[in-house]
């Protein structure tokens, strides 16, 4: 089930984050480490509701951060639609649950809250070297929209949306 999240679930929110960027760094994939995502990243999440775990008995297995506040580049980035969109974001899954299509549950729980705040576009991305991202984006209908490399970062990153019906 996803819910939204607490206080007290911030501490296995960041050992899932610990443990995904272990998986994702043995992978080739450096989008996270240390300093990113951050407990100050979730806590801001939780701050403005928009942090969601996904639990199954007592056990947390994901989160996910569903925002109505985009990243700082998204104004740079040709988007198909000027709309109000949700972003998708800060998504980590704990490496011993995969498989399990909690991620893709996180997709279709975003739909669901931005029909309820009445927001039809969704939006998000990765690094190019997260082919596993990638293929979670486009099997949950979302298309590509630009490749971007921002001064400083090692690899590009892909920018995906979806307009909700």
């Amino acid at each position: 089930m996803i819910r939204s999240a607490n206080q007290e679930d911030l501490q296995r929110i960041m050992e899932i984050v610990a443990a995904s960027v272990e998986v994702m760094n043995e992978q080739g994939n450096y989008q996270w480490d240390h300093t990113y995502p951050t407990v100050a990243n979730y806590q801001t999440d939780l701050d403005n509701e928009e942090l969601y775990v996904y639990q199954q008995d007592d056990a947390i297995l994901g989160v996910v951060a569903i925002s109505e506040k985009p990243h700082s580049e998204y104004p740079l980035i040709r988007w198909s639609y000027p709309d109000h969109a949700l972003t998708v974001k800060r998504l980590a899954v704990d490496p011993a649950a995969r498989g399990k299509s909690i991620a893709d549950n996180f997709f279709q729980f975003a739909e669901l809250v931005a029909k309820e705040k009445g927001i039809h576009y969704l939006k998000t991305d990765t690094f190019s070297k997260n082919i596993y991202a990638q293929q979670l984006f486009l099997r949950n209908g979302y298309r590509f929209v630009e490749e971007r490399k921002h001064d400083g970062d090692r690899d590009s990153l892909y920018y995906y949306e979806k307009v909700c019906t």
